[in-house]
């Protein structure tokens, strides 16, 4: 899968997948013992598991992601509330920090304020561990606009639920950005489910 741009400096990959829609289709007719039918038959049988209430998650869960992502951190903390899933993250106690920092592209903000602020905190950060200072301890003066990366194992039932909630309009515009990026991902990767979940679910 390609690389999907976001925000300034940042991106999302999908880096591995193991099952898709045959999964979660399989998963679906193993549980009425019900035969293969054709590919409009699939599709009406998703759009049913994504529409009825409660939702029929567990065969959704039968396709897992492997994620990679590069974000601000105060994004990637409002995603690692999201439970469901397995993180890895780079280490700023064993890793040097780069001097990486999200930026708004906005106009009415006094951006060349932020930048320095920005800079001056990574400036000391630089002195500090120059001084001696153990990474894990100079990290502190860093802001939560500085970019981290991490890995997000998830399934696509649990996906589908970060979607839902971060792609509303009231999360936060910097983390939406990320969500409509691994939508197109997951349109890629699993274009029935997906294309049904934005029918259905999102209402697209």
């Amino acid at each position: 899968m390609h690389r999907q741009r976001v925000l300034d400096k940042g991106w999302v990959q999908i880096e591995e997948q193991m099952g898709g829609d045959a999964a979660v289709i399989r998963g679906a007719r193993i549980c009425y013992q019900s035969t293969p039918r054709t590919p409009d038959a699939d599709e009406r049988l998703i759009r049913r598991l994504l529409s009825s209430h409660p939702r029929h998650n567990t065969v959704f869960e039968h396709a897992v992601f492997r994620l990679g992502v590069k974000c601000p951190l105060f994004v990637a903390r409002q995603w690692m509330r999201h439970r469901i899933g397995t993180f890895n993250e780079k280490s700023l106690r064993y890793c040097a920090a780069a001097r990486e920092y999200y930026v708004p592209d906005d106009e009415s903000a006094d951006t060349d304020a932020y930048r320095a602020h920005q800079e001056a905190s990574f400036d000391l950060y630089e002195r500090l561990i120059a001084a001696g200072w153990k990474r894990e301890r100079a990290r502190g003066v860093l802001g939560l606009a500085t970019y981290t990366e991490f890995v997000w194992t998830v399934n696509a039932w649990s996906l589908m639920n970060w979607l839902e909630k971060r792609l509303d309009k009231g999360a936060q515009w910097e983390h939406r950005q990320y969500a409509e990026a691994v939508l197109a991902l997951y349109g890629e990767a699993m274009p029935i489910t997906a294309t049904a979940f934005a029918e259905e679910v999102l209402g697209r």
